[in-house]
């Protein structure tokens, strides 16, 4: 039964637990029908692609109902480790998924791998900019707190992304991104002398600031878009 759940609108891609289930099995039944077969190397062989499989669940009345979830699959079946040690028993590892997106098999894969990354920006919103417990019981409140993190978590991310930019900061590595905590203690919270000369106010910073120029880029670009 090829019949896709979906409840409320909401889209899922869920990992699945195989219990009791064989993986010997699951390979043998995905051998001769599996297209997407890669070999990344001697000995390593992976089996990508889709089956559907029955779940119950119960409906907000009570009532029971049966529906066939498309349940992704990648077999990986090992004969020869990366050392070239060949294997008596092959070794099988198994990864299977729920989803009711219409992607594709390798698509949906590569975004349930892809929730760690999600997890670091939830990680730098609780951490590094202290939201971890909101302020009020009221949620209205809560929700406005939220909204202004929303703000600045944003504004903080493309400060981030725009020092990325050219090769001015002081770091040693090339790095893709920056932490959350890294712009608000090198670009934001540093020692500097602001004065009103000429009906004009002037930043000046120490020249032991090594991100000077790294933050005089960001400012000359965010200044020239305003």
């Amino acid at each position: 039964m090829e019949e896709s759940y979906r409840y409320n609108n909401v889209s899922f891609i869920i990992k699945r637990n195989p219990r009791q289930e064989s993986k010997e099995e699951w390979l043998a039944s995905v051998k001769d029908c599996c297209t997407n077969i890669q070999k990344p190397r001697d000995g390593k062989t992976v089996y990508i692609g889709q089956t559907f499989r029955d779940v119950t669940y119960t409906l907000p009345n009570k009532t029971e109902k049966t529906a066939g979830i498309r349940t992704i699959y990648e077999i990986t079946e090992r004969t020869i480790d990366k050392h070239g040690q060949y294997f008596i028993v092959p070794d099988i590892e198994l990864d299977t998924y729920w989803t009711n997106l219409p992607l594709s098999d390798q698509n949906i894969i590569d975004l349930y791998h892809a929730h760690g990354e999600s997890e670091q920006y939830h990680s730098e919103i609780k951490t590094d900019m202290d939201v971890e417990r909101l302020p009020s019981g009221k949620f209205d409140s809560n929700k406005l707190v939220l909204e202004l993190t929303i703000i600045a978590y944003n504004i903080l991310r493309i400060v981030g992304q725009e020092s990325l930019k050219k090769r001015d900061d002081p770091g040693r590595k090339k790095v893709r991104r920056r932490r959350i905590r890294t712009i608000i203690s090198n670009l934001m919270q540093f020692a500097g002398h602001l004065t009103e000369h000429a009906g004009r106010l002037v930043l000046s910073i120490g020249r032991s600031n090594r991100w000077r120029f790294t933050f005089k880029r960001i400012y000359d670009s965010f200044a020239s878009v305003s």
